[in-house]
């Protein structure tokens, strides 16, 4: 026990974090072999059965998950530690992760990179573009745009603004098969709507109860894939108002329609505040993303 190899619990997170060997060896970037043989000199160090096998893969036995939760306390521990290394750094240099929406990311950011570029040329930006929200204690991201506020203490919060959503059709697809004039109309239109993971959302529960169920000929979780086909005239779709406007052709259609909007907040922890290269970037999503909010609430 007391010769323990600390890195075997690495590899025990991931697994038990992906439920498999070989999905873990794929997170961790090494091969299935070398994870189970990791877990086996751990187990036989701790004297403990760790996981349960199956063919439906690894769960934890009631061992497992008792050390599970004190390694994820060490993996915590251990980014601590990166973050107050790499705080000490006052360079505008290095590497910064991002996990952020794929539309305001991929739309309104990315068209932006090159003004920051031209001021911070020694940054480097990882973007982590996803629907499900990065662990920023667990050191997943070191800054994260989402659209629902944190609860967590130890993370720094920040309020950017309100994000208005509208209903969405192209010129083709008002050609081909017109526009609704009326609320009620809208049952009668061809409809986009969210996939599975965002389907529970306000704005995508009102699309379905405005919407007929025989309509509804396309369903994702990807923002762009969803803007895209709107542009190319399938169906009518729920489109944040800021990255609609990035479309040319799209019509705001029943404009009087109230949409549930969502809130934008960006989060970092607090453990990077005084980071040089960390406040760039927060001052650069910052002004980007507040900016074009604001300057959609002018339009209406």
């Amino acid at each position: 026990m007391n010769n323990m190899n600390w890195d075997g619990l690495r590899y025990f997170i991931a697994a038990a974090e992906a439920g498999s060997l070989s999905t873990a060896a794929k997170i961790l970037k090494s091969n299935q072999p070398t994870v189970g043989r990791h877990i086996d000199t751990l187990e036989t160090e701790l004297g403990v059965k760790l996981f349960r096998r199956s063919v439906r893969g690894l769960s934890l036995t009631e061992e497992g998950q008792v050390i599970f939760k004190q390694s994820q306390k060490i993996k915590n521990s251990v980014a601590k530690i990166h973050r107050s290394v790499n705080g000490d750094k006052e360079t505008f240099s290095g590497t910064v992760r991002l996990s952020l929406p794929e539309g305001l990311g991929q739309e309104i950011l990315i068209p932006l990179l090159n003004d920051f570029y031209q001021t911070y040329p020694q940054i480097k930006l990882i973007f982590n573009i996803s629907s499900s929200a990065a662990n920023l204690t667990q050191g997943e991201a070191d800054i994260a745009v989402r659209l629902f506020r944190p609860e967590e203490a130890d993370l720094v919060v920040k309020y950017l603004g309100e994000m208005k959503m509208g209903l969405y059709a192209a010129e083709k697809y008002k050609i081909d098969f017109g526009l609704p004039n009326r609320l009620k109309d809208l049952s009668q239109h061809r409809v986009i709507t969210y996939g599975d993971q965002l389907s529970i959302l306000a704005e995508n529960q009102w699309l379905l109860a405005h919407s007929d169920k025989s309509q509804r000929i396309l369903s994702s979780d990807s923002t762009i894939t969803r803007l895209k086909a709107t542009a190319a005239g399938v169906g009518i779709s729920i489109q944040p108002e800021v990255i609609a406007e990035t479309s040319p052709h799209l019509h705001h259609t029943l404009v009087t329609a109230k949409l549930p909007p969502h809130k934008v907040w960006l989060v970092y922890h607090k453990d990077l505040r005084h980071v040089s290269r960390i406040r760039a970037v927060v001052d650069f999503i910052s002004a980007c993303l507040a900016g074009s909010f604001s300057r959609t609430l002018k339009k209406l």
